[in-house]
């Protein structure tokens, strides 16, 4: 009489979603199932998994979309229209016999595009099996010239101020010597004149990068994709999105989207939305601990960076996101670490931390990064972000902006 559950039990484990549950739950190895087949195509999708919405949930998705296109055409119209990138190709037609795409999707830097890369990667190496090379029902790229109109147009924004706090972390913070010796120098010869000292791009405050975004917008100067604002990407005013996504509901509206364009067809896509969407995190932790020791570690120790502070500063990084919440773990005198010790401590560091301590240092870190503006910055910067303020329904005062920063246990987690 129990053989049966049993045998029930095995099936659901076939399906991806509780694959992963069941890996999870045990702390176990198991070999990855085949899910190729239609049956556990069905299966990835039906398993109670994040990536079945109810009716429900789709119509209640249907109207925020709705919602979204509406404000946007509001502030179009209040605004006038932006001009749109002159190496976007605007004379496409919609010709769906020739190999223009059914869905086009224009990703803005610092608004989900690696995942969205990923995601399309493994779309794109599973298409190549059933459709002529360049023949692709959808089509997922920045603005630079390479965006395909078509009739259903998605894209992705986020918080304004969320997003350039992201920037510096991501690109000036965290180890990135290519931007240290790109943007950093920029910045750091903008502020010579303020700071009279000389230093490294890795060395730049966060108020010193929003002062030299400032004055390139200000002055029309150029600025790098990754801070220019997202009311100057993806042609807003000039081409018709069908479904604006955002951070702030990024799970609800990547399953949406995803359903919309077929990408949950593909079980390869389907397991990369689950992996990256969904339990990315303990990923995210391997693969940049992973870059710091094997592919930017001489770069980073040419700019003044020792391996041990490269890892402080990544770790420092996991805080700041609401990773980790456990403070670094080794001594400057831990020279001989190895990546495998590393990724240990970090993800041991990662399943003991707790969910509310996580919200507490990324509110922290984004309260700090913010208090150390000027209020002449802080004003300036709303006047740059005022059109995506209304094209995107975002308060244009937000409270970890203007309101008061207390930093009463004296952490600073960008020393």
């Amino acid at each position: 009489m129990r053989r049966r559950p049993i045998i029930a039990v095995l099936a659901v484990i076939q399906g991806l979603g509780a694959w992963v549950i069941y890996l999870r739950m045990t702390g176990g190895t198991l070999k990855r199932p085949d899910l190729s087949s239609s049956s556990n195509v069905e299966a990835l999708r039906d398993l109670k998994s994040p990536l079945t919405q109810s009716p429900l949930m789709k119509a209640h998705l249907e109207r925020r979309f709705a919602h979204r296109r509406n404000m946007l055409k509001e502030a179009c119209d209040h605004f006038g229209n932006k001009q749109f990138p002159r190496n976007v190709n605007k004379h496409l037609t919609y010709d769906h016999k020739s190999s223009q795409p059914t869905y086009s999707m224009c990703m803005i830097p610092k608004v989900g595009s690696t995942f969205w890369r990923q995601v399309y990667t493994a779309y794109r190496k599973t298409a190549d099996k059933s459709k002529p090379k360049g023949a692709y029902d959808i089509s997922i790229e920045y603005d630079r010239g390479s965006l395909r109109l078509s009739n259903t147009m998605l894209t992705f924004v986020r918080e304004p101020c969320l997003r350039l706090f992201s920037g510096y972390v991501d690109k000036i913070f965290y180890i990135n010597p290519s931007f240290w010796n790109t943007l950093g120098r920029s910045v750091v010869r903008f502020n010579a004149s303020h700071t009279k000292r000389s230093r490294g791009g890795h060395e730049i405050t966060f108020a010193e990068l929003v002062d030299y975004v400032l004055y390139c917008h200000e002055n029309k100067k150029h600025i790098d994709s990754h801070f220019k604002p997202m009311s100057e990407h993806c042609g807003f005013c000039e081409i018709d999105y069908t479904y604006i996504g955002k951070m702030e509901t990024f799970r609800d509206d990547v399953v949406y989207m995803s359903d919309i364009m077929g990408l949950l067809n593909f079980t390869t896509v389907g397991e990369n939305i689950l992996k990256y969407c969904f339990h990315g995190k303990s990923e995210t932790i391997y693969r940049l601990g992973h870059l710091v020791f094997y592919h930017t570690r001489r770069a980073m120790e040419r700019s003044g960076v020792s391996l041990i502070e490269g890892l402080r500063r990544t770790w420092k990084t996991w805080q700041i996101r609401g990773m980790i919440s456990i403070e670094f773990p080794l001594q400057a005198n831990d020279t001989k670490i190895t990546f495998e010790r590393f990724n240990e401590l970090a993800q041991k560091a990662y399943k003991a931390s707790k969910p509310s301590i996580l919200h507490e240092a990324r509110d922290r870190a984004l309260r700090q990064a913010y208090g150390s503006l000027t209020y002449d910055a802080k004003v300036r910067l709303m006047k740059m972000f005022e059109p995506e303020f209304k094209m995107f329904d975002y308060n244009p005062m937000p409270d970890f902006v203007f309101g008061e920063h207390r930093n009463e246990d004296s952490i600073d987690l960008f020393s």
